[in-house]
């Protein structure tokens, strides 16, 4: 993982993958750390910013999916 001018840059050197991404999944796909589930990752963003849960609960599966689309996360 490296992040360059806001932006972070997942690579999976093993599959010649780049994966560009905004900073709230990058936080996301940190949170994603094989102990949490979905619920937990969505009730520790609700918890940090309460202004933006209906976002929250919204966009975190729709974010993980994606993450697992690419390859960033395995779906278990």
């Amino acid at each position: 993982m490296e992040t360059l001018d806001g932006e972070t840059i997942l690579l999976h050197p093993a599959r010649s993958l780049i994966i560009y991404s905004n900073p709230t999944a990058a936080l996301i796909w940190q949170l994603c750390d094989g102990v949490r589930n979905v619920d937990e990752i969505i009730a520790l963003l609700c918890e940090a910013y309460p202004e933006s849960q209906e976002d929250i609960r919204r966009d975190v599966p729709e974010a993980i999916q994606i993450l697992v689309e690419r390859g960033a996360l395995k779906a278990e």
